[in-house]
C-alpha cells in the first residue's frame, strides 16, 4: 500500500512539475504551414508580473524581421492576472524545427516546447478555379541584352467575386525589368482576363527560372451586427469591414540566356553621329560636341563616352536616355553633351560603338567621322598635322608632316639696313599702341567678368562664365572642378565668388601697371 502511495506521489509531483514548466508559458506558430518564402510568426505567451522574454536574432538560420508585443490584464475574484505575448516574425524557405527557449516569469525559468514548421512549394492555380494567375514569355531563349516580353495574366470567372486583388511583381535577378503602365482587358472562355506586360533584359548569360507570382484575393469577412439597418449602412461597412485573404500562385518559367560574342553588352540595331556647334573657335573658348545614339534594343545599356584628346580640356555631361516601345519594339535615343576647350588646333577622334546586330546575328561596329577644329589666336599654330585621311577601307593617304623653307640672302645693299631700321622703329611704335588698346579691351572684358561672376544665378551660369579661363589660374580650375561635381555628381561644394572676382581684379591692376 505504501509502495502504491509512493508511486502516486511521484506521478503527482511529475504532473505538477510539467504543469509549472509549460503551464504559464506557451509557444505557437502562426501559421504552422507556409509556402516557400512566406512570413511566419513565432509567438510566446506568458502569465505573470515580471516577464523576461528571450533575445532571438534568428530561428533556424532565418533572421528575425521584426518583433511586436501585446498585453492583457484580467481580474478574477480580485486576483489580477497579467498576460503578455511577444511575436517574432521571420521568413522561411524550407521546413525547420523551432527550438526551445527560456522565459523567466517572476524569478522562475520556463522552457518552451519545440515546434515544427511545414514549408511547401506553391502550386500553380489550375483551370476551372474561380481565380487564376499565369505567366507567359514571347520566347524562352535569348541573348544577353535582347529584350523579352513577359506577361502576367490574372483570370477570374464571370460569376466570381473579389473585393480586393493584390497582384505580385516579378522578382528577377540578373535581369533589368521595365513595366508597361497599360493594363489589357480581354476574355478567355468563361474568364475575364487582365494582363500586365513587362520588358525584361537579361544582363548575364545562364539558365534561369522565373519564379511563381503570388497573388492575394481579398473578400470581406461576414460579420454579425447589432443595431439593425443603421449599422448596415454602406459607409459604416466600408469603415469597419475586414478582409479574408486567399493566396494563389502562377506557374513558373525557365529561360536560357546566351552570351554575346567578344564580351559585347549591346544587342539590337543602332546608329551613331557626332555634331559640333562650330568648326572654328577663339582660343580657350568652348566647342560643344553632341553625341547621339539611336536604335532598337537595350539602349539603356549604352555607356558614357570618354574622350581623351591631348592638350584639350574635356567636360562631359552625364548621358540622357529616353526609351519606349513602339509597335512591340523597344527603342530609344542616347544623348551626351561634351564641352571641349583648347588653345591650339585639335581633332575630335572617331567615336566607336560595337553591338550584336539582331538582323545579321553578327558583331557590328559603327563609328563617327573625325572632326577638325580650328582655334583662332592659338599660341601653338599647327598648320599641318600628322593625321591620316581615310578615303576608303583599302586606301589611306598620309599628309606630309612638315614643310620647311630655307631662305638664303646672298647680297645685302647698305641702304637696306637703314630702311629696315626705320621700318622696325615704326612697327615697334605701332605694336606698343596696339598692346595698349588690347590691354584696355581686356580690362573692360575682365570688369564685365567680375560683374558676371557677382550676378551669376546658379552653378551652371558660373560654370559657363569661368570655363574659357580654365587654364589661366589654379583657383579657377579648382572652382570649375567643384562646379562640375555639383552639377553632375549632386555634390554641394561652396564656391568662393569673392576669391574669383579678386583674381580678375588683380589682372586689371597688372594691366594698368
Amino acid at each position: 500500500m505504501k509502495i502504491n502511495l509512493g508511486k502516486t506521489v511521484k506521478l503527482f509531483l511529475i504532473f505538477i512539475f510539467t504543469t509549472l514548466t509549460f503551464g504559464d508559458v506557451k509557444a505557437s506558430l502562426n501559421p504552422s504551414a507556409i509556402y516557400e518564402g512566406d512570413i511566419v510568426n513565432y509567438i510566446i505567451t506568458a502569465n505573470g508580473e515580471k516577464i523576461t522574454f528571450p533575445k532571438i536574432n534568428d530561428i533556424g538560420g532565418n533572421s528575425i524581421l521584426g518583433t511586436s508585443s501585446s498585453e492583457s490584464v484580467s481580474i478574477i475574484n480580485t486576483k489580477v492576472t497579467r498576460t503578455i505575448s511577444k511575436t517574432y516574425s521571420f521568413r522561411a524557405s524550407k521546413p525547420l524545427v523551432v527550438p526551445s527557449f527560456i522565459v523567466k516569469v517572476d524569478g522562475e525559468e520556463f522552457k518552451t516546447k519545440e515546434l515544427t514548421l511545414k514549408v511547401v512549394k506553391p502550386t500553380a492555380s489550375k483551370k476551372g478555379s474561380d481565380f487564376m494567375v499565369a505567366l507567359s514569355l514571347d520566347k524562352n531563349e535569348s541573348y544577353v541584352g535582347e529584350p523579352i516580353n513577359l506577361t502576367i495574366s490574372f483570370k477570374s470567372k464571370l460569376n466570381a467575386h473579389a473585393d480586393k486583388i493584390q497582384l505580385g511583381e516579378p522578382k528577377l535577378e540578373n535581369f533589368w525589368v521595365k513595366k508597361k503602365n497599360e493594363v489589357r482587358h480581354t476574355t478567355e472562355d468563361d474568364y475575364v482576363v487582365q494582363s500586365i506586360d513587362y520588358t525584361i533584359f537579361p544582363q548575364k548569360a545562364g539558365e534561369y527560372t522565373i519564379p511563381a507570382i503570388e497573388t492575394l484575393i481579398g473578400k470581406v469577412a461576414p460579420q454579425s451586427r447589432v443595431g439593425g439597418d443603421f449599422f448596415d449602412d454602406s459607409f459604416f461597412n466600408s469603415v469597419t469591414q475586414q478582409l479574408n485573404w486567399q493566396k494563389i500562385y502562377s506557374n513558373s518559367l525557365k529561360i536560357e540566356v546566351n552570351p554575346l560574342p567578344n564580351g559585347l553588352e549591346l544587342y539590337g540595331k543602332y546608329q551613331i553621329r557626332a555634331d559640333v556647334d562650330k568648326h572654328k573657335v577663339i582660343s580657350n573658348k568652348p566647342v560643344n560636341l553632341t553625341i547621339i545614339v539611336k536604335g532598337q534594343g537595350n539602349i539603356d545599356d549604352v555607356k558614357k563616352f570618354e574622350l581623351n584628346i591631348p592638350n584639350v580640356i574635356v567636360y562631359a555631361d552625364e548621358p540622357k536616355i529616353s526609351s519606349k516601345e513602339i509597335n512591340g519594339i523597344y527603342q530609344g535615343e542616347f544623348s551626351q553633351k561634351v564641352a571641349l576647350i583648347a588653345d591650339q588646333n585639335f581633332t575630335i577622334p572617331s567615336l566607336t560603338l560595337q553591338y550584336f546586330d539582331k538582323e545579321s546575328n553578327s558583331t557590328k561596329t559603327i563609328n563617327t567621322k573625325p572632326i577638325d577644329i580650328e582655334v583662332v589666336g592659338s599660341t601653338k599654330a599647327s598648320i599641318i598635322s600628322n593625321s591620316t585621311i581615310e578615303v576608303s577601307p583599302s586606301q589611306i593617304i598620309k599628309a606630309p608632316t612638315k614643310v620647311e623653307k630655307k631662305i638664303i640672302i646672298q647680297k645685302e645693299d647698305s641702304y637696306l639696313k637703314y630702311l629696315f631700321l626705320v621700318i622696325g622703329f615704326i612697327l615697334g611704335v605701332v605694336s606698343m599702341l596696339l598692346i595698349n588698346i588690347w590691354s584696355k579691351k581686356d580690362k573692360k572684358i575682365d570688369n564685365n567678368i567680375v560683374k558676371a561672376i557677382h550676378k551669376a544665378k546658379d552653378d551652371r551660369a558660373l560654370f559657363n562664365i569661368l570655363l574659357p579661363y580654365a587654364k589661366e589660374n589654379r583657383a579657377i580650375s579648382e572652382a570649375l572642378n567643384k562646379l562640375e561635381e555639383n552639377l553632375y555628381k549632386k555634390s554641394s561644394h561652396k564656391i568662393d565668388r569673392e576669391e574669383l572676382m579678386e583674381i580678375f581684379e588683380e589682372r586689371d591692376r597688372n594691366i594698368d601697371i
